[in-house]
């Protein structure tokens, strides 16, 4: 019961999150006018945001090959790996966001 409160937790911060962050973006790129800065902001954005998911897909590979090599299986319910599937995609788009916000302070 307590697993299933935590993960309802959890789910609902990134929910939160995740809309949020979609959320503050379009209301920039509705204030910047899709002008050249905005456009720029987002280039970066989007290249920090590549290098947080080639990252996350480095991790899996090697902990799909470290998986390889361990003698017994590990089981891991399915409603966790969604949740987790969740946090890193959703994650992607909070990332953007915070980058998008510090660049913003910068440039």
């Amino acid at each position: 019961m307590i697993e299933q409160v935590g993960l309802v937790i959890i789910l609902l911060t990134i929910m939160g999150s995740y809309l949020y962050a979609t959320h503050r973006i379009a209301k920039l790129q509705k204030n910047y006018h899709n002008d050249e800065r905005w456009q720029l902001l987002k280039l970066r954005a989007g290249n920090v945001t590549k290098i947080y998911y080639e990252s996350l897909i480095i991790i899996i590979a090697v902990l799909t090959v470290i998986l390889l090599w361990v003698p017994t299986p590990i089981m891991i319910p399915l409603d966790r790996m969604l949740v987790i599937g969740m946090v890193i995609i959703m994650g992607g788009q909070v990332v953007e966001c915070f980058v998008i916000a510090r660049l913003d302070k910068t440039m």
